[in-house]
């Protein structure tokens, strides 16, 4: 009896030991976190935020990244500073500029580039290692580390949020995009995904248009008169717009503030061409707020 007790104890330590070494083993492995860190540096980036990047192994990140984080990044390896190198253009130029022979070239140059990159990743990731990349603003709202994070199996993937530079943008304007006046949602969007055969499409504009809207432009400024061009044909021409540059940034940010009549001049006279979001809707005049609760107020009367 007495043996059979001990051997009963024996085998339960024994699978206790091999449940503990599966355990650990799988959390040896490291994983890949996609890390937002807001719009403007540390002061704008979650606590989330910072404190993963103390925790990663090994850092992807730009160089301003890297200059804006350095006290969270300290002595980790940067395996890349130049983390997008080849995703939006090919030899020096823009893929919006490149001829069809040259854009089937750059397609596949720069899933060359990301395959052998992802390759060095994951050999970090079995060696144990986290790896983190550093991603401007919201990383799931025109946050390009995903060009990286879908090439890896879902569970070796971590995204910690950030804030978005739109959220600096609408407080740097001091107004409210919904609720406002009788506007039914906000749009986030960018010219490049309003493009049909490489021109925006009006058609889809004005289905955007057709109930009232507040719209965030996102990567705007480069076709700035393209996008103020259309808009012009589907919205009143006297529509307030605004442009906020370096949303967040204490020294950099500022704002340009116009109409969809004269907004496509006036951006095409600055020098910043990237870092800005544009602003379209009736949100920016007024007490925009205060007339919407107002009118759901008298709305809710009614019944």
């Amino acid at each position: 009896m007495k043996d059979t007790k001990q051997k009963i104890f024996s085998f339960t330590i024994l699978i206790i030991s091999l449940a503990c070494f599966s355990t650990a083993q799988a959390w040896a492995r490291g994983h890949f976190f996609v890390i937002g860190t807001g719009p403007a540096g540390p002061e704008l980036a979650t606590l989330q935020a910072l404190k993963t990047i103390k925790l990663m192994d090994v850092i992807i990140a730009d160089k301003r990244h890297i200059k804006l984080f350095s006290e969270y990044i300290g002595d980790k390896p940067i395996i890349f500073d130049d983390p997008w190198k080849g995703v939006f253009s090919y030899r020096g130029r823009s893929y919006k500029e490149l001829s069809g022979e040259e854009k089937a070239k750059f397609n596949k140059e720069r899933i060359r580039i990301r395959n052998e990159r992802v390759k060095k990743i994951k050999r970090l990731l079995s060696e144990g290692k986290d790896v983190g990349i550093l991603i401007w603003g919201n990383p799931c709202v025109f946050g390009p580390g995903h060009w990286y994070a879908e090439q890896f199996d879902p569970e070796d993937v971590v995204v910690i949020p950030g804030m978005g530079c739109a959220s600096a943008a609408l407080a740097a304007v001091k107004k409210s995009a919904i609720a406002a006046y009788d506007i039914r949602y906000l749009i986030q969007t960018a010219p490049v995904a309003l493009m049909t055969n490489g021109k925006i499409d009006k058609e889809v504009l004005k289905d955007m248009v057709r109930h009232s809207c507040s719209m965030i432009f996102y990567m705007a400024l480069w076709d700035a008169k393209e996008l103020f061009s259309t808009l012009r044909e589907v919205l009143p021409s006297n529509t307030p717009c605004a442009v906020v540059y370096w949303a967040g940034y204490p020294n950099l940010q500022h704002i340009l503030r116009g109409t969809v009549a004269d907004m496509g001049e006036k951006i095409s006279k600055q020098k910043e061409k990237f870092m800005g979001l544009v602003l379209v809707g009736k949100f920016l005049k007024g007490k925009p707020f205060t007339a919407g609760l107002n009118r759901a107020i008298g709305n809710a009367a009614k019944r």
